[in-house]
């Protein structure tokens, strides 16, 4: 994947976290571990882009989606198990993990 397509894709994964990180600013009742694992995501979303632009390599890039992956993994069982989870909340959440995933077949 070229450098250009990369950085579409990370900023596309990227809008997708910031969106979800808006909707539980917005939603009263979010469980904690959600947003922790947000914030996981918008940090490592930054690191991987770091990670592309320095040239560091597609394994380090991939090891990066990859932890993306897990953390998203994570946000989605925090919707589930977190009680009552706003439904804007918990579609914006799998959005995101959509797009991780997407990106991560687009490596591979």
């Amino acid at each position: 994947m070229q450098m250009t397509q990369l950085r579409d894709r990370f900023s596309q994964v990227e809008q997708c976290i910031d969106a979800a990180a808006q909707m539980c600013e917005m939603s009263a009742d979010v469980p904690e571990r959600l947003r922790t694992c947000l914030t996981e995501l918008e940090q490592e979303a930054d690191h991987a882009i770091q990670v592309a632009e320095q040239g560091q390599g597609e394994d380090q890039i991939r090891q990066c989606v990859s932890k993306l992956e897990k953390i998203g993994d994570r946000a989605i069982q925090s919707c589930a198990q977190g009680g009552y989870v706003d439904e804007q909340v918990q579609n914006a959440v799998r959005q995101a993990r959509k797009a991780i995933s997407s990106l991560k077949q687009q490596l591979h």
